[in-house]
């Protein structure tokens, strides 16, 4: 089962009796269906977010290994700027709505389109946070060799922030 069905599933479980007579009506119907999407699109940004919030205290403990190397310590320093800037970018992003006068309207297709950009984000948070829990084990273990991991870690972060800004042109209005 993937997390876009659990989220869904959930969202659906949660309704209220009159929501649920409600969707038989074809106006409002219509109306909840986007509302629960964008609910599931916040939902699952907010889990993309604390995964991210995990990651980035494993690049905490990183950093304190690697002061007696000033170039890994400069690399794990930008490692961590990226991060905190992809988990600040998904904590403030607009979820999948647009008001009535907006100048670009989010559509129910386009609203699929962010769940399923969402879903590739928590893949890509999840196998980020395994990256660097491998990362800490290293340390724990007392290895030595961070540097051809980091550059990893670089690589993953940066389809990270590759994939968001996919997302960012789907809420804009433009396809990809």
């Amino acid at each position: 089962m993937s997390l876009d069905e659990t989220v869904e599933g959930q969202m659906k479980k949660n309704q209220s009796l009159v929501e649920r007579i409600g969707l038989y009506i074809p106006i409002y119907k219509g109306y909840k269906q986007k509302n629960l999407r964008r609910d599931e699109d916040r939902a699952v940004r907010t889990e993309v977010a604390r995964v991210l919030e995990r990651a980035k205290l494993d690049l905490v403990t990183v950093q304190r290994a690697t002061v007696n190397d000033l170039e890994l310590m400069r690399d794990t320093e930008r490692i961590r700027s990226k991060a905190d800037r992809y988990y600040i970018d998904v904590k403030k992003a607009a979820g999948g709505y647009s008001a009535f006068h907006a100048s670009v309207k989010i559509l129910e297709s386009e609203l699929d389109a962010l769940i399923e950009w969402d879903a590739k984000l928590i893949d890509d948070a999840v196998a980020l946070k395994g990256e660097t829990a491998a990362l800490v084990e290293m340390i724990d273990k007392g290895e030595t060799g961070l540097k051809v991991p980091l550059r990893e870690l670089e690589i993953t972060i940066d389809r990270l922030i590759e994939n968001y800004n996919g997302r960012e042109t789907v809420m804009r209005g433009f396809t990809e």
